[in-house]
């Protein structure tokens, strides 16, 4: 094509939405050689001085447009983007640090929107997880497709992102759910699969990253109040709190302005909590602040803040399978009071000739007060310096970045000792096009990590500085076959350095203890995936259904295994070999319109084979299970979830079900307590009373109003009785109101 050069020319773009005409902020602009970013109006101003010169155009959630200027163009242009068609067109930015669609994420991913979360009255974030087809929450413990089990509050084998920043404290890599201001949600992105070469240490099972919400146009202003009422167990000889009642009550708001260059964001969320487990109360509040203000849309400073403050207890074991299993074994309660401070500067700068730089942050201050000699001290700071550059003509993405964490650490069950550590990183990624099809994605990452303990510790010596450098990788494909139709593939390794507490832990807890093991060694492996997912776009159906086979393998991985021995008569963390596990998973996610009807539908079955590989030739696995099978610790080999939402007008039906298979293995001291070896609990009693695995049912019924809206949910509407790990009662049926307002 001839191009013509004349004078330069100034143009003028307005960006809007097509369906509300509202400015579009921070809209992208490229041309071949330069981009630009619309401001708080909407507004791009440019010179051009080629001609004919296409304008790439692109927003986030919004469907990319090419206009083209000529020099008889006019000066001033109005041009609407199209809003992306609901779940046809999700978007991510976990996968790849980048946004792109889901169906073309060369690796799994799904993604909650914020409506179901205050759609199911959700309070903590981990809650909302267990609809995720593949993901299982165990008492705090982030698991997907069978990558963790149960390890006792320390180690996580999942990152637990908040705004695309490592969340996990550091000290026990364990996830504070209660920090995560969900009354502020953008949406929830789940990665399956090792993710180390983009996140690091603790990534090595997957990703969940919550976003929050920033501030739009128009301001908004919004408040939910609920109220929740535990029914009695099914097994009345289990209810030990009489005629009292045991209860839940939570509010939040949140409020979303622009003050001119200005982006500010505030929540409040508070919670008081009457448990139906004895000893298991809480109440706690969060506050949360995001600014960001524009020096000019391409340079952007952000701080956002995390304020969480709380008073509970719990106990670890219950005192008996019949009646006393809502209650607490003697000696095994704690109390303790939490404050827990994020603070979060970033900038983001885009220059002139499509380079994007960030720089990301995270401070924390966590004090953890506990009456039985658990409580602990940490400083943490994270710093990540990440570098985009989008090669138009070229088709290709790159992404690199370096990254620093440090951590200063004092605990009680660290033997009230000061410990530290450090990590460095560098990564490079590269996402390239080809026969606008296929997209190839690889990755290398290399990470260091430190830690610095006493050389002397409870008269054990072990090394005063443990460190550690290791090489990690990944490659991926993704190719469109047809429209919406997408085939992956993906290999990715993963790694995850030994946290201090699973080290040094030494507490108490009942029957049982912890100790330490200065000596173990880091976790290593890798996951690979292929996945089909197809795209409907019928009269009645938009959706995808996503099909998938995958295998992870681990070397060296960590369990909390029973010790006996002169010394020692608990649990310690323990390389127990090597695991693989093999699995399948089926998903669909779609809406179908009925009539009038509009139904949401997010439903998965997932298949696992979890085992260890040196199960024949290690007779000290094979004693440390509960049962004779094959089967790692933890594990329900069969998951089938479903949640369904109709809208008619006003008014909403929510239908969600859960079906999981009986957990084969646990750790055998549960079942058989030594030196007595004898069921000391009544945990093998009640697993082989209760050995079908569970189903759960809940229903929600709603209507929305000009300005306020009213759920009811009924939880557990069968009241069906079930644990998720040994020895701790989940909820009964539960009825809860809930009104949100529009102010």
């Amino acid at each position: 094509m001839t191009q013509s050069v004349i004078a330069q020319k100034n143009f003028t773009l307005h960006l809007r939405d097509g369906n509300n005409k509202e400015p579009l902020i921070g809209a992208y602009v490229l041309t071949k050689d330069k981009s630009f970013v619309s401001d708080e109006n909407g507004i791009c101003k440019f010179q051009i001085d080629k001609f004919p010169t296409k304008l790439n155009i692109s927003y986030i959630g919004y469907d990319d447009l090419t206009y083209t200027l000529t020099n008889q163009s006019d000066e001033s242009i109005l041009i609407d983007l199209s809003p992306k068609a609901t779940t046809l067109d999700l978007i991510t930015v976990t996968g790849s640090k980048y946004e792109q669609n889901i169906a073309t994420s060369p690796v799994s991913i799904d993604i909650i929107k914020a409506d179901i979360v205050s759609s199911t009255n959700t309070l903590k974030a981990d809650v909302i997880l267990n609809k995720i087809p593949g993901v299982q929450v165990i008492d705090g413990q982030a698991n997907i497709r069978g990558g963790s089990g149960f390890s006792y509050g320390a180690g996580s084998r999942v990152m637990l992102l908040i705004d695309d920043i490592p969340a996990l404290q550091p000290d026990a890599g364990f996830p504070n759910w209660g920090d995560i201001p969900i009354e502020n949600l953008s949406q929830i992105e789940i990665l399956k699969g090792a993710a180390s070469t983009l996140y690091g240490s603790a990534a090595l099972n997957g990703i969940i990253n919550y976003r929050t919400a920033y501030a739009k146009s128009n301001p908004e202003t919004h408040a939910s109040a609920a109220f929740t009422v535990f029914d009695s167990p099914k097994d009345m000889q289990k209810k030990w709190w009489g005629d009292t009642l045991r209860y839940s009550t939570n509010a939040s708001f949140v409020h979303k302005e622009k003050y001119g260059k200005l982006d500010f964001v505030g929540s409040g969320f508070y919670t008081k909590l009457e448990g139906f487990n004895q000893f298991t109360n809480e109440s706690r509040g969060r506050g949360n602040i995001n600014l960001r203000y524009r020096f000019s849309e391409k340079f952007i400073l952000g701080l956002n803040t995390i304020a969480n403050f709380s008073k509970s207890n719990s106990f670890f074991i219950w005192g008996g399978p019949v009646s006393k299993a809502m209650q607490a074994f003697p000696g095994t309660v704690s109390d303790k009071k939490a404050r827990r401070l994020y603070l979060d500067p970033t900038m983001t700068y885009n220059d002139n000739f499509g380079n994007s730089h960030k720089l990301l942050s995270r401070w924390t201050s966590i004090k953890n007060d506990n009456n039985t000699n658990q409580s602990n001290y940490s400083k943490n700071g994270y710093i990540e310096y990440q570098y985009q550059r989008k090669f138009a003509q070229l088709n290709l993405n790159t992404t690199s970045g370096v990254v620093w964490s440090g951590n200063k650490t004092e605990s009680q069950i660290l033997g009230d000792t000061i410990f530290s550590g450090r990590s460095f990183a560098w990564y490079l990624q590269a996402d390239k096009k080809f026969f606008e099809k296929l997209i190839v994605n690889g990755g290398i990452r290399f990470e260091h990590n430190q830690q610095v303990s006493p050389i002397n510790f409870m008269g054990t010596q072990s090394p005063k500085v443990k460190q550690e450098g290791r090489w990690v990788s990944r490659f991926s494909i993704n190719y469109e076959l047809h429209k919406y139709t997408n085939f992956r593939a993906s290999w990715g390794q993963g790694y995850r350095f030994p946290t201090l507490t699973e080290r040094f832990v030494t507490t108490t807890f009942g029957s049982f203890s912890i100790f330490s093991n200065p000596f173990l060694g880091s976790e290593f492996g890798w996951s690979a995936e292929t996945g089909l997912k197809q795209g409907f776009k019928l009269a009645a159906f938009k959706g995808f259904i996503d099909v998938s086979g995958f295998v992870s393998a681990y070397e060296n991985m960590i369990e909390f295994t029973f010790v006996s021995d002169v010394n020692h008569l608990g649990f310690q963390p323990q390389n127990v070999g090597n695991t693989q596990i093999f699995g399948t998973e089926i998903s669909v996610i779609g809406q179908v319109a009925i009539g009038k009807v509009d139904i949401n539908i997010l439903t998965g079955y997932t298949y696992l084979d979890p085992k260890y590989k040196n199960w024949d030739t290690d007779e000290a696995i094979r004693n440390s299970v509960s049962g004779d099978e094959n089967v790692l610790k933890y594990r329900s080999k069969h998951q089938f979830k479903s949640d369904t939402e109709a809208k008619y007008k006003k008014y909403k039906l929510g239908l969600s079900y859960q079906r999981v298979s009986h957990v084969i293995n646990v750790d055998r001291a549960f079942e058989s307590v030594p030196p007595i070896n004898f069921d000391v609990f009544g945990i093998k009693e009640y697993r082989h009373a209760n050995n079908k695995g569970y189903s759960i049912v809940d229903v929600r019924i709603g209507v929305d109003f000009s300005k306020v809206s009213l759920t009811g949910i009924v939880s557990n509407v069968f009241n069906t009785e079930y644990t998720l790990r040994p020895a701790l009662m989940e909820a009964p049926r539960n009825f809860t109101l809930r009104a949100d307002f529009k102010i």
